[in-house]
Order: C-alpha cells, then sequence, then structure tokens
C-alpha cells in the first residue's frame, strides 16, 4: 500500500510540475516540494540566497507544494536553497542558477528528522515539556530572551542549574556567549531558586537519560491565506549584532539599533547597503546596547539606553549625536532609560522603567523635566519576564504620547495602561479585561488608539484615549507571547512574536487573524514596525538573535 501511495504522490508531482511550465513570465524559479511521507508538501518555507550576497528572499508552498519565486524578487545567480519545515531536513537539492528572464523549474525532496533539539520554537518548547502552569511561567522567563536548546541540551542536576541561575541572574538581558555584559548590580539567590532548578533538571539530558524525558510538540506548518507571502531578509555587518528595534523614514531608509551594543545603523533595503555609527557613553561600567527608536518630525534618530541612563539623538545629515541623562537625583544603579516617545512640538518623552520616573526635555536645553509616573506606587523589578499572578507592584515597558501631549506608558507589571497629565502631574490606571496580561511596548495611531502587546497573556490590546475604553483580540497560538503592536494604513494590525517566530496580521474589519512563519528559527522579534508605501503594507521587524533585518510583505 506505501508504495502504491508513494507511486501517486509522484505522479502527482510530475502533473504539478508540468502545470508549472505554463506559469507566466514573472515566475524566474519554482518547483514542487515533497517528501515520502507527505507528497506533496504546504507551507514549507523556501529561502533563496545568491552567492555572495547578505539579502535573501523567502517564499512558501501552496497547498499543492508549489513554491514560486517573482522574477523581479531574484537576480541572476548562483542561489542556496533552504527550506524551513519542522521535523525535516533541508532538501537534496540545494544549489541552483537563476536568470530571471528564463524560468527555472526545481523539485525538491525533504526527509524526516529523528532529533528535533534545534528546530522548535521556544512556544513549541513551551508545549511541550511536563510541569505545572506556574513552572512554565518561571520557565517563560527564561526562553523570553535566551534559546531553550541549551537547556535541553544540557547535563545539569539541580545543583548545577542553581549555581547557572544565580549567575543568569546577573547579567543583563541583553548578555550573550559573545558578549557578556554584567549589570550593574548584585543579585543574590531568591527563594524560588532551587524548586526551579531541581524542575529544569528533569527536562533536560540530566542523569542518565540519553533522550528527552517527553516529546516536543510541534505547531501545524502554515496554510491558506498564510502562504501568501514574501520575506526578505537582511544580513547585519557584524557578527553578534542584536537589532533590537527596527524603524523606517520618510525617505525609505531603515534604521536600527542594537541590544548589546553601542551601535547605530542604516540600511538601505534596495541595495541592502548598511553603514554603522558608534555612539557615545552616556555613564561607565555599565551594559551599552541600545532598546527603542524613534524618527522625529525633522528627521532626527532618538535612541534610548536603558543602562547608559539616558538618550541621544542622531542628526543623519551632520552625522552628530546629542544626549541627555536622567536628573542625577533619579540616576542610580537601578536606573533603565528604556523608551522614548517624540512629540509633536519637538519635545520628547523618556522613561526610567524601573525608578517609574517619566522625563521630558526640549532637545534646545539641558534640562530634563522629571515626573513620578504614579506617585506613591509600589515599584517592582519585573526584569526576569515572568509570567502568571504573583505579589507584584508596578513597573513601565514601554511609552506614547496622544496628539494632545499626554503622555501614556504600559505597566506590565501591575496590568495597566498608565495616563500621566503632564500639566498637572497626575497619573490614572486602566486596568484590561484580562489581569496580569503583561502589557508592554505602544504605538499611538493618526486616530490617538494606542495599541500594545498582552504578552502574558497572549493578546492584542488597543487603548481609545478618547472613550477610555481597552478592546482586546486573541492571539490564536498559545505562548505567542505578542510583544508589540502596531497599526497600518488598510486596516490591518501587525504583531510579533518572541517566542514562535510569527508575523501576526489582524484584519480589524473582519476580525480574521493570519500568522506568517518566518524563515528563521529563533527570530526573537521585539519591536514591530510597518512599511505603508507597499501595496499591502508591509511588517518590518529585527531578527534579535541573528543579526539580520527582516520585511514581511503579504501578497493579499
Amino acid at each position: 500500500m506505501k508504495k502504491i501511495i508513494f507511486a501517486v504522490g509522484l505522479a502527482i508531482i510530475a502533473v504539478l510540475a508540468t502545470s508549472v511550465k505554463g506559469a507566466g513570465p514573472s515566475v524566474a524559479l519554482s518547483g514542487i516540494v515533497s517528501s515520502q511521507p507527505e507528497g506533496p508538501m504546504e507551507g514549507v518555507v523556501v529561502t533563496a540566497k545568491r552567492a555572495g550576497s547578505t539579502i535573501a528572499v523567502s517564499v512558501v508552498t501552496d497547498k499543492t507544494g508549489l513554491y514560486s519565486f517573482p522574477a523581479d524578487r531574484l537576480q541572476a545567480g548562483d542561489y542556496k536553497l533552504t527550506t524551513r519545515a519542522v521535523g525535516y531536513g533541508q532538501p537534496d537539492t540545494q544549489t541552483v542558477t537563476v536568470d530571471p528572464a528564463k524560468k527555472k523549474e526545481l523539485n525538491l525532496k525533504l526527509s524526516k528528522v529523528e532529533n528535533l533539539v534545534g528546530h522548535v520554537t521556544w512556544g513549541e518548547f513551551l508545549n511541550s515539556v511536563p510541569g505545572t502552569q506556574a513552572q512554565k511561567d518561571q520557565l517563560y522567563s527564561c526562553v523570553g530572551c535566551h534559546a531553550p536548546t541549551p537547556i535541553m541540551q544540557s547535563t545539569y542536576d539541580a545543583p548545577g542549574f542553581e549555581t547557572t541561575i544565580v549567575r543568569m541572574h546577573n547579567w543583563a538581558p541583553s548578555s550573550s556567549l559573545s558578549n557578556p555584559q554584567l549589570l550593574p548590580y548584585r543579585t543574590e539567590q531568591n527563594p524560588k531558586d532551587a524548586d526551579f532548578a531541581k524542575f529544569l533538571s528533569t527536562i533536560n539530558m540530566g542523569g542518565d537519560r540519553t533522550k528527552l524525558a517527553y516529546d516536543l510538540k510541534t505547531m501545524p506548518r502554515p496554510k491558506g491565506k498564510a502562504t501568501r507571502v514574501i520575506v526578505t531578509e537582511y544580513d547585519l555587518p557584524r557578527a553578534g549584532a542584536e537589532p533590537h528595534d527596527a524603524i523606517v523614514d520618510a525617505q525609505g531608509m531603515i534604521w536600527y539599533d542594537d541590544f548589546g551594543q553601542s551601535v547605530l545603523g542604516r540600511l538601505n533595503p534596495k541595495t541592502g547597503e548598511t553603514k554603522e555609527w558608534p555612539m557615545p557613553i552616556l555613564k561607565q561600567g555599565v551594559p551599552q546596547g541600545s532598546l527603542c527608536l524613534a524618527v522625529d518630525k525633522d528627521g532626527n534618530v532618538w535612541i534610548a539606553r536603558p543602562f547608559q541612563a539616558g538618550i541621544n539623538k542622531f542628526d543623519p545629515k551632520t552625522e552628530k549625536f546629542s544626549g541627555w541623562q536622567e536628573p542625577p537625583e533619579f540616576n542610580n544603579d537601578g536606573s533603565r532609560t528604556t523608551f522614548l516617545a517624540p512629540f509633536s512640538d519637538g519635545t520628547v518623552w523618556f522613561d526610567d522603567t524601573h525608578n517609574m520616573r517619566l522625563n521630558h526635555v526640549d532637545p534646545n536645553s539641558e534640562k530634563v523635566n522629571s515626573f513620578a509616573a504614579y506617585p506613591g506606587m509600589k515599584l517592582s523589578y519585573t526584569g526576569s519576564g515572568e509570567r502568571g499572578p504573583a505579589p507584584r507592584g508596578h513597573s513601565m515597558y514601554g511609552i506614547a504620547v496622544d496628539s494632545k501631549g499626554t503622555v501614556y506608558w504600559a505597566d506590565i507589571a501591575g496590568g495597566n495602561v498608565g495616563e500621566l497629565d503632564p500639566e498637572t502631574g497626575k497619573t490614572t490606571l486602566y486596568p484590561p479585561p484580562t489581569v496580569n496580561s503583561g502589557i508592554r511596548r505602544m504605538h499611538m495611531d493618526w486616530e490617538d488608539q494606542l495599541w500594545f502587546g498582552e504578552s502574558y497573556g497572549d493578546k492584542i490590546g488597543m487603548f481609545d484615549t478618547k472613550t477610555k475604553k481597552i478592546k482586546e483580540w486573541d492571539d490564536p497560538t498559545k505562548w505567542d507571547a505578542p510583544y508589540d503592536v502596531v497599526r497600518d494604513k488598510s486596516d490591518h494590525v501587525w504583531t510579533g512574536s518572541w517566542s514562535t517566530d510569527l508575523a501576526t496580521r489582524l484584519d480589524l474589519k473582519t476580525g480574521e487573524i493570519v500568522q506568517y512563519l518566518l524563515p528563521t528559527t529563533d527570530t526573537n522579534i521585539r519591536r514591530v514596525e510597518v512599511i505603508n508605501t507597499t501595496n499591502p503594507p508591509s511588517f518590518l521587524i529585527g531578527e534579535n538573535h541573528h543579526g539580520k533585518i527582516a520585511i514581511v510583505q503579504p501578497l493579499e
């Protein structure tokens, strides 16, 4: 019976391959992706990268297994083809010569792989590991910034994990093996560490285990509309680059920062050319990376410098930096000036997420005015990003300003939208329907609607600054953890997952959600942005763990 099924599959492939010959002249490269277990495979991401190029283009196979690269997306040259289909290895044929003026057909055959470690996303890992919701919530605090593979592949016992956990408490979230950065303060073992270490020692390769003691559960591959997409990825010039935020200016240039290094970069998406500038150090002896980016009305680029306790402005015309720090009376080891928001009058707001301050600066002055985000509130250190109900105070993770100059901040620890009236200093808190939803990052749209991710609740949120009401949409993927949300001009809302490699588009008119799978595993999406000059609008992200910028272009 298996031989008969496989023969039928080959016959289908042959028919489909023949149909490819009839494709229009706009197709440069196409073919059928198949495997022996499945025959033609829907939802396989196929990536083509020209030899010597920093640009990779990816498409997704449709329900017939067909992939198709438009001629205007591939230049002439030799290309290496790779695929993403969880549970399957690379195709047997991986190189092809392309001439956009001549249609090229190449069918790809994939083979099953036994070991899924390194293939699964963090979300799939969290869905797979045995444990209570509380244990998984605590595990989320690790894999929110770091890949789960080292945990799975480790052989630590509980005491070994206890030592590791204390060490991790004291490194900045942006740390990597190639760029470790100590925090400016010391954190000792906390009461939860011992139990957590015991749990971790049960889900790795410790003891006499030769494989994981549980099966890895994978997400289904994309299908239907989720296959109608083209993704373009751009390699950045530095090894270990961590593009946390990526934004686009009025000229179509993409600006990016670095989570772990003191660098500002610019990418020309038409050519792939990059240029980078070292940023000045504002505070010695602390981690140097950056987080939030924004472009003001004059085209200046503003950068938030978390542990540097200040912000920088970069003038693209003069290529010069200027900077401001938090007032000295509030500048301490805990200071993190993580987010900023330019206002239409030329002034800029920036925060201190851990001292709960909102700072206001006029670029024509050196003075920085500082406000308590919520006078008298209990502060809460939430650098771990731990999910789940717990005794919490309040902590900021995102700010925005509406057209009237009212300041809003994301209370990630307390689970509220905070509103500050800068004239009176009064703060009001607005809780969403979902308790402890992990509100973070913020985008204010042209109608003064405030969009944000609810990363603990797997939801998209919107606060209407006029009605003071919050509306939520469910993310259909468990542990998707929406980090940031932005609205495009076609009335679609986009968010990215730092745990599943999914780019999500919500149609505000119909409520339909489409999730596009990125070509690269462990992308770690943070800030999201849209490019409204394409039709339809595109989605722009930094791949924080891979030193890449990606543009997701839906085809419908």
